[in-house]
């Protein structure tokens, strides 16, 4: 084909396209003025960093990760494993920094998602990147400062409560703001189990966004509204570090950081609901499954209360002339009598834990005589997996439950108490409710059983939290024994029982005891 078919030829498949000619089978062009210039690539937000210049100096063996690895510890396909390292990056004057490597065939993936997420988020709270390296097999992240993690750097200051208390509270208020930046940014509700290191010159918190190995999460709490900041200029790490925090705290300030998680720990437990439950102190026998009470019930009560519904809130009910109040059936299925005290009956307790183990003379175990009853909760349960028949359309309104002043008592020595009554509810099919059926009766007629109990909801602290107190105490200018701090804080006092009788309890992860064991529910008597 001459020059003039191939031009044609061109021009027959390409209209409108002008300046080529087609050569030896293949297209040439004679356009001079219109070449195609790509665009500049970006320059990259973050340094090039050589694998060469990286000095590795200690691996964090606990925090290495894997989190594509299949559960019994071989890696799938497409895993890689992320390692961190402190490590010293060779031509650079600063101190150490902190390096995090990925292997494995799945390494760039990870290191591109996790990457994603370093560029888009600038915190102090947060590991900042400093510089990139990419190899053949490896990918790698360089941070800024070198990092430890957190529960590392806590253990350094197992010897001073107080230190371990300060840190745990100013992290604590540094976590929470950098969750809300992470929400903010993100515009996502933020996981809470993130990785959390510590800058340890300064104790200041970072939190790692990428995910780390099971069991690395801090139990820092996100809702825990406590506000202490970290003080500029001083170092954990000097003799007179204790004695500046504590001037720098208030007497109330520090019982509140001691009233909080994680500090004090929560513990749910049963107990019979023949037995009457107040206000107070108990200790509690891991060994005999028992609760002591060590101190009188305190005279403080809730102004009202109310039934409350798992799926409703606030139970809707009608009062009756006869003081009972009742109930829809279908509105019956779980109802709790919640008696709920603020924090303040905590911190009353921490301004005074010492004195009253003065008293006793025996503080072996703190810990357990640390429960410290901070609610309680009269649980009317209706099993409606013991329906034998369908309920009759006439019963399905009638259910009544005495008034919750009613679970007070007012004889010694239970005073100041609250205990289920004889007869805490019933069925009726008389909607006025004047008409009780019997336990019996209401069995035949296919009515769910009535289940009952008692869930005390309490604090303990270890032993060190005391000493902690103590020291506190002492540094401020009172006496650690003495209950100066509780009157000056305008506490109640609590007052030591001499005649100490333990009662059955048992220990619980949760507050209920769902129904899966028929003996304790006997013996703890659960049913009317």
């Amino acid at each position: 084909m001459n020059n003039a078919g191939s031009a044609a030829y061109a021009g027959a498949f390409f209209p409108q396209a002008t300046g080529f000619n087609i050569r030896g089978g293949g297209f040439t062009s004679n356009i001079t003025n219109n070449v195609y210039n790509p665009l500049p690539e970006q320059p990259s937000a973050f340094r090039t960093v050589l694998l060469g210049d990286i000095n590795l100096i200690k691996e964090f063996k606990a925090m290495r990760s894997s989190p594509q690895s299949s559960l019994v510890g071989r890696r799938t396909p497409g895993a890689s494993v992320r390692r961190v390292y402190t490590a010293k990056l060779e031509g650079r004057e600063s101190g150490h920094m902190t390096v995090a490597l990925y292997e494995g065939d799945g390494a760039e993936n990870a290191w591109n998602q996790h990457l994603a997420k370093y560029e888009a988020i600038r915190h102090p709270n947060i590991m900042q990147l400093y510089g990139l390296l990419s190899t053949t097999r490896l990918r790698g992240m360089v941070f800024h400062d070198e990092l430890i993690p957190y529960a590392q750097f806590l253990r350094r200051f197992e010897h001073s409560p107080i230190l371990s208390t300060y840190i745990i509270a100013y992290c604590t208020t540094e976590f929470r703001e950098a969750a809300d930046y992470i929400s903010c940014v993100f515009c996502v509700e933020p996981l809470i189990d993130y990785t959390v290191w510590v800058r340890p010159p300064t104790g200041e918190l970072c939190l790692d966004l990428a995910p780390g190995a099971p069991g690395t999460s801090v139990g820092l709490a996100r809702w825990w509204k406590i506000h202490v900041l970290r003080l500029e200029n001083l170092s954990l790490e000097t003799p007179d570090s204790e004695n500046i925090v504590i001037s720098s705290l208030r007497e109330d300030q520090y019982h509140e950081l001691c009233s909080g998680y994680p500090i004090a720990q929560s513990q749910y437990f049963q107990v019979s609901t023949e037995h009457p439950v107040g206000l107070g102190i108990f200790r509690w026998d891991s060994q005999y499954w028992t609760f002591t009470k060590i101190t009188e019930p305190l005279q403080i009560f809730p102004e009202e209360l109310h039934w409350y519904n798992s799926n409703y809130g606030r139970a809707p009910d009608e009062l009756l002339p006869n003081s009972w109040i009742r109930y829809e059936f279908h509105r019956t299925h779980l109802l709790e009598l919640k008696l709920e005290f603020s924090y303040e009956i905590q911190k009353a307790w921490l301004a005074q834990a010492n004195h009253i183990f003065a008293e006793l003379d025996e503080v072996t175990h703190a810990e357990d005589y640390g429960t410290s009853l901070t609610g309680c909760a009269r649980s009317l349960f209706i099993n409606r997996s013991t329906l034998a028949t369908p309920v009759s359309p006439l019963a399905r309104a009638i259910y009544s439950f005495v008034l919750p002043r009613e679970f007070r008592t007012n004889t010694e020595p239970d005073a100041n108490s609250y205990q289920w009554p004889a007869c805490p509810a019933y069925w009726s099919l008389d909607p006025s409710g004047a008409d009780r059926l019997s336990t019996e009766d209401a069995k035949s007629l296919g009515f769910p059983a009535i289940h009952i109990e008692t869930s005390v909801v309490g604090k303990s602290w270890d032993h060190s939290v005391y000493e902690g107190l103590q020291r506190f105490h002492e540094g401020k200018g009172f006496d650690p024994e003495g209950r100066e701090v509780a009157r000056r804080l305008g506490c109640p006092l609590f007052e030591g029982l001499s005649n100490r009788v333990p009662f059955p309890a048992r220990k619980f992860k949760h507050p209920w005891c769902q129904l899966k064991d028929a003996e304790l529910c006997r013996e703890l008597c659960h049913w009317l």
